[in-house]
Formats: C-alpha cells, structure tokens, sequence
C-alpha cells in the first residue's frame, strides 16, 4: 500500500463526533454528502446478506482499509451489535475515539488476516495495493461475501496515476477482468454491479475507467 500520511487522510475526527451525536439524536441516520449514503446503503445490505448466509449470531466482518468514520453513521440504520467487526489498518495508532463501538476493533497485522471471515469489506482501498495479489494475504475461503465500492475500475487495462484530489497520493487502477479473475479464483460470483458518479473517482479516466460497486457471493 502506498507510503503515504494516511492516518491524517482517514481520520475525520470533528466529523466522526458530529455524526455520532446525530445519530444518538436522532432515529433516523445523518444525510452524507456525495454518494455516501448509497456506499453505505450497500455495505448494510451486504452485512444483511452475510448474516443470511452465515445462520449464526455473531458474523465476522473484515472491512480492509477502512476507518471508524464508515460506522459512525451506520447506526440508526442497521443493528451493528450482530456483527464482529474487524477494520485492517496497517497505518493505525490507537486514539480514545476507537472504543465507542464495543464489537469493533483496529489491526495492524497483516497475520491476522488469516482469520475466518464471513463477509470481506473493500470500500474505496484496492486501487491503493501495488498489485492485486497481495489480497493473497487474506483467507478467503469460510468467507460467504465480498463488495467492493467506490472503486475506480478500468474496463480495459490496468495503469497507473495520481490521485486529482491529493498531488502526494497514486492510484493502481486495476481492471475489471483482473479482479473479476481473482474473485473466480476464490469460489466467487459477481452478482451486482453499479456505477457512482464520475466526479468522485478522483483519478484519470482513460481506459473507461468508471467508479463501481461489484458484489461477489459464494
């Protein structure tokens, strides 16, 4: 994953406090700008979808390169305390705001993701791995889901470039066949599909590069 700052880039901390004083507030979540609400609307959909799959209580998520600010808001929308949640941060420090969720953790180590996970989480990260099969390092085989959102794709071939909103950040744009061949390789199905709006990719578009959302179910 690129050497860069990110643990100023994830970490929104007025913006975690506003969300999570909304929703203790209020019975109904906090209206995300851009095209957060529909991320998160398929992210809950896809913990749904996992618990069905699972038939347990407790479903283990991984949710790689995210942050806490992706929870802050999904609590007046689905029962979070069903869901053992695991957020991969390899850039993580520890910070008293960390412990609001109690079935929520942060880790650091990349060993501990050969755990088993019944549902495996990419929102927004893959295009920063150097290359696809360092998702080698996770254990993919009790998994039952896997989404990826806001992802910018390439329809053709993979390349690489600069991120438009940050001159210090770079981007693998890796391609829908690519992905796609190693999700087959993993026992799973593409089973949706969508575009977000162009504006938000944040990087080139050539190559029909688009910003998707791609659910894959064993």
């Amino acid at each position: 994953m690129n050497n860069f700052n990110w643990i100023n880039y994830n970490n929104n901390f007025q913006l975690l406090k506003k969300l999570r004083k909304y929703n203790k507030n209020n019975k109904f979540n906090f209206i995300e700008k851009e095209n957060y609400n529909h991320i998160r609307d398929l992210y809950c959909l896809a913990l749904l979808i996992a618990q069905i799959k699972a038939k347990k209580l407790s479903v283990k998520v991984l949710d790689y390169g995210s942050n806490n600010l992706v929870y802050a808001n999904l609590a007046n929308k689905i029962n979070l305390k069903k869901f053992k949640i695991q957020i991969f941060d390899p850039f993580y420090s520890v910070n008293k705001l960390n412990s609001k969720i109690k079935n929520l953790s942060i880790f650091n180590n990349t060993k501990r993701l050969l755990k088993n996970w019944d549902l495996i989480n990419f929102g927004s990260s893959i295009q920063y791995l150097d290359k696809i099969s360092t998702l080698d390092d996770i254990n993919f085989k009790k998994a039952k889901v896997v989404l990826i959102t806001h992802t910018p794709i390439s329809l053709n071939k993979s390349y690489k470039c600069k991120q438009n909103n940050n001159k210090d950040l770079f981007q693998i744009i890796h391609s829908f066949s690519e992905i796609n061949k190693f999700m087959k390789k993993k026992g799973f199905k593409l089973h949706f599909k969508s575009r977000n709006d162009n504006k938000y990719i944040a990087s080139k578009t050539k190559f029909k590069t688009y910003s998707l959302n791609l659910l894959f179910l064993k």
